[in-house]
């Protein structure tokens, strides 16, 4: 099946393509601006036509076009895909706010695609994990999580667009790194309303510093932290249950390797050993090791193949990609700052 990839940046050329080869998709197109990533490009994929336009892209024989230019552009080139009558996948956020992203899906519907948006932290080491506890009962009747983004980078860095970009232009952590939180926490424990919303700018531009608390229809309350200027980082993780807590203090290692430039070939992943979590229950002043859940990201791009070669469904499919943007919303109008 083949594929093509429109942006090749970080997301698209450290995320997007190895797992899609990893899944056993073709990379036989990508469109990319500036020469660099032209270079790039044509060195990670050699027997690929390096494009110029989305217009190009399309012109290709593509069974999916991959969207992984900045956020402003989103909805641009996935609506282009979409009209062109071609399977599309677009990196979060799918639109900047959740009319755009309604726009996107009710034209893949008119048009007869399959749209979704790359929620790859489904496929996290600690999602996976969450999911084995609240299906086994290790740490009781949950009632609250933890979930968190939390960096310290005091400076912002004028390479980063996300840092910098306005909210017209998608940038901020709320569109980015609570797009993942929002995602991972209606994923684990189902719908949930907004009650509380803190998004603010510390460092005086974007918003860098982003707390959200959901009340999910099963009575969970997710407190969900995003932070690019956090001194002492608290631990990605921590689920507490009326037997137990589920503590899990760092994310794996799939993006660290992919960063490093890991070269994935079809039916095969990083090795299990570096990509899973280290995990602790405890109760109180005892705790014991909790053996995690390798992560796996191509799961996500083998959930795309089989829904275009056989209709199956997708995690991330239209519900839970507008609920994502309703709360993101939500966040921006009910916010104390």
């Amino acid at each position: 099946m083949k594929a093509g990839i429109i942006g090749y940046g970080l997301a698209g050329r450290y995320f997007h393509g190895p797992t899609l080869l990893a899944a056993g998709f073709h990379v036989t197109a990508i469109c990319a601006r500036s020469l660099e990533k032209k270079a790039a490009a044509q060195q990670d994929f050699p027997n690929a036509v390096i494009v110029n336009s989305i217009d190009e892209l399309i012109a290709e024989d593509l069974d999916l076009i991959v969207v992984a230019t900045p956020n402003e552009f989103h909805s641009e080139h996935a609506l282009a895909s979409i009209r062109a009558g071609i399977n599309t996948v677009v990196d979060k956020p799918m639109g900047r706010d959740y009319y755009e992203t309604l726009s996107l899906y009710d034209a893949a519907e008119q048009n007869g695609v399959l749209l979704t948006v790359f929620f790859n932290r489904l496929w996290d080491s600690d999602s996976l994990t969450i999911k084995k506890i609240i299906e086994q009962g290790d740490i009781g009747n949950i009632f609250r999580l933890e979930s968190r983004f939390e960096r310290f980078r005091p400076e912002i860095n004028p390479l980063a667009w996300r840092e910098s970009a306005s909210l017209e232009a998608g940038g901020g952590l709320l569109l980015d790194l609570q797009s993942h939180l929002i995602s991972t926490a209606l994923d684990w424990f189902g719908p949930a309303e907004l009650v509380f919303s803190s998004v603010r700018s510390v460092r005086g531009s974007s918003d860098d510093d982003v707390l959200l608390v959901l009340k999910h229809d099963n009575g969970v309350d997710s407190y969900l932290s995003a932070s690019a200027i956090s001194g002492k980082p608290g631990p990605k993780i921590r689920l507490n249950g009326d037997k137990a807590s589920l503590v899990i203090t760092d994310l794996d290692k799939q993006e660290e390797n992919l960063r490093k430039g890991f070269r994935a070939i079809a039916g095969q992943w990083i090795d299990s050993d570096e990509i899973t979590s280290s995990a602790k229950i405890y109760k109180g002043s005892d705790s014991y090791s909790y053996q995690g859940e390798p992560g796996f990201y191509p799961a996500f791009y083998n959930e795309v193949r089989l829904a275009i070669e056989y209709g199956g469904e997708l995690t991330v499919n239209r519900e839970l990609s507008l609920n994502v943007a309703r709360i993101i919303d939500q966040a921006r109008q009910i916010s104390i700052r």
